[in-house]
């Protein structure tokens, strides 16, 4: 159940979630991005034939930057967004989620359907 149930019929086979520190995440954001700063997430596909993958969080990006909103409730938004990535779903790259895109309309209907169920 839990998470994976939210994924019902999406198809996932294997996610790990990584967590990582700023200096960690820079440097996996120049090296496949080319872009030399923190990210709060970044996914990767592992196999194009199937829908497995790694999702990395740093830990502290995510505290610096959301101290007024819920932990848990950020980790487990990026959680579905890398997710989201890993099956193919992307949006416009910029650094302000747009809520109209239809990659974040799903990322915040699944959140709320996981807090539901388990919460």
């Amino acid at each position: 159940g839990g998470y994976f149930e939210v994924f019902k019929g999406y198809n996932l086979e294997n996610i790990n979630t990584v967590f990582v520190d700023n200096k960690y995440i820079q440097k996996l954001n120049k090296e496949y991005r080319g872009v030399n700063t923190p990210t709060d997430v970044l996914s990767f596909k592992l196999d194009d034939s199937r829908n497995d993958g790694e999702i990395y969080i740093s830990g502290e990006y995510v505290y610096k930057s959301y101290k007024g909103k819920k932990f848990v409730e950020e980790i487990l938004r990026l959680i579905i967004h890398g997710t989201l990535h890993i099956l193919g779903y992307d949006h416009l790259d910029s650094l302000d989620a747009n809520p109209n895109e239809e990659m974040f309309k799903l990322q915040e209907k699944l959140l709320l359907k996981y807090i539901q169920k388990c919460f």
